[in-house]
């Protein structure tokens, strides 16, 4: 089929930056601030449960700005695959939403990180904007899964899937 073609359009890389046709590298890319947000929290709650929470407050506050920085990433990869889907569709209407929901995010945790410096405690507002953080990148993944799983943005075409479901000779 035509890469142009308004159903295949937004399967194909924009950007060899994006990752080659069926391996965005935005998919790749959310792995690391995700897995520092989630972390960081988890850091946060033993931080509470520790006699000297010290270390646990560092190590949250390292993994948040480990965090921003895999999401800028994430983010610059994200764009180029959403400018190649096609204006005025539901995908594209996901995706900009996903899109909004993971800067809104991505500004909570900046506002955690600020609350966090020049302190060897967490304070508790700042622990409550990493909650809201996950609670908001939960949301946006689902969007995010909308948009590779239902919507097939950056997934190879049907007829590529199914040569990997035929009998091996």
């Amino acid at each position: 089929m035509d890469a142009t073609a308004p159903l295949t359009k937004a399967k194909y890389p924009r950007s060899l930056i994006a990752g080659p046709y069926g391996h965005p590298f935005h998919a790749i890319a959310i792995i690391l601030p995700i897995g520092a947000w989630v972390s960081a929290s988890v850091f946060d709650v033993l931080f509470l449960t520790a006699d000297d929470g010290s270390a646990f407050a560092l190590g949250a506050r390292i993994l948040i700005a480990v965090g921003l920085l895999g999401a800028v990433v994430a983010a610059i990869l994200g764009l180029i695959d959403w400018s190649s889907i096609p204006k005025g569709t539901a995908a594209r209407a996901t995706g900009s939403t996903h899109m909004v929901i993971n800067f809104i995010a991505m500004a909570i945790y900046t506002g955690s990180l600020v609350l966090r410096l020049d302190t060897d405690v967490v304070p508790t507002l700042a622990m409550i904007a990493s909650f809201v953080g996950l609670a908001l990148l939960s949301v946006s993944g689902w969007l995010g899964g909308k948009l590779a799983h239902t919507y097939g943005v950056r997934v190879a075409t049907e007829t590529t899937q199914a040569e990997g479901l035929e009998p091996l000779p």
